[in-house]
């Protein structure tokens, strides 16, 4: 063939070739997205060759199956729960004749213990100076004496027998009391407090949510306290206890001593009076322990006496 020249080629021939080699490159590697086709009399059909709608349902079924099972396993998990909380809870709580303790208005006698007088030796009446004064304190003071607010310690006296009052009941019903202080002066003696009558204290910083998300911090066996007593209402930095709040959201009833720049309508049972004397909070911590150790002295002769009327009968 002379240089230049170009060959014809037939096209009919060139396009039963292609043809061909498109026929045996599909029988041979099948395309994944290639669909079958089949005549019938009336009209040609397509198939997917995946049957998508089987697999959809299969697959329904097993998510509600996985579904079923995994809340009967979360109603097994609420109900073991359930019984766990329970027992804890039965081994705090005991069936006591409560009927002699609720119409004696003094059935453990804290009346006896603190008298106006001792209140106003260990200086309870004092307050903060007059320019720190809380606006809802006003109706606990008598006076001020040298710029420094001074409290009515007729006033002082009757809540705090209230208080000690509820404390006895609340631990007569075999509940847990938790102190609470924020004074790097008396942490200490409240520590000391609660070890020896057989309670619990926070004297520490208070980390966000330690009652609220008590439940995630804890675990579910972790119980709430009865009654949550404040040594100081206020931390270190002249704000209210976070735990007040936390108390309040969780419906835990508070007895707190209440100076003359803090907030009494925060507590459920406030005692208005001096928190900063070293000696008035010997006082209030001595007050505590004997009210709940005698408290609990109460509880265990009734129990006992409960256990030997059912051993007779």
């Amino acid at each position: 063939m002379a240089s230049g020249c170009v060959k014809k080629v037939d096209p009919y021939r060139m396009f039963s070739k292609l043809k061909s080699l498109n026929a045996v490159a599909g029988a041979c590697i099948p395309s994944l997205s290639q669909q079958k086709t089949y005549k019938t009399d009336i009209k040609a059909k397509v198939v997917n060759p995946r049957p998508l709608t089987v697999t959809r349902i299969y697959e329904k079924k097993v998510i509600l199956k996985n579904a079923e099972a995994a809340a009967a396993l979360a109603k097994e998990e609420e109900l073991s729960d359930k019984k766990e909380k329970i027992n804890v809870y039965k081994s705090f709580h005991r069936d006591i004749a409560e009927d002699n303790a609720l119409k004696n208005p003094d059935f453990f006698k804290v009346k006896e213990m603190v008298d106006l007088h001792t209140l106003f030796k260990n200086r309870v009446h004092f307050g903060h100076h007059h320019g720190c004064r809380h606006p809802f304190v006003v109706p606990f003071l008598y006076g001020v004496r040298q710029n420094t607010d001074i409290f009515d310690l007729d006033k002082t006296l009757p809540r705090l027998h209230n208080a000690l009052n509820f404390i006895a009941h609340m631990v007569y019903r075999g509940g847990v009391v938790l102190f609470v202080s924020r004074n790097a002066q008396t942490m200490p003696l409240v520590e000391y407090t609660a070890q020896k009558c057989g309670e619990y204290s926070h004297c520490r910083f208070w980390k966000g949510g330690l009652l609220t998300n008590i439940d995630y911090l804890y675990k579910n066996l972790t119980r709430y306290p009865d009654v949550v007593v404040f040594i100081h209402t206020q931390n270190n930095f002249s704000h209210e206890h976070a735990a007040i709040t936390e108390c309040a959201k969780m419906l835990i009833p508070t007895v707190g001593i209440v100076d003359s720049n803090c907030n009494p309508t925060l507590v459920t049972y406030p005692v208005p009076g001096n928190d900063d004397s070293l000696d008035a909070v010997k006082l209030y911590c001595k007050l505590f322990e004997e009210t709940i150790l005698r408290a609990k002295e109460y509880r265990k002769r009734d129990i006992e006496e409960l256990s030997d009327d059912s051993d007779e009968s």
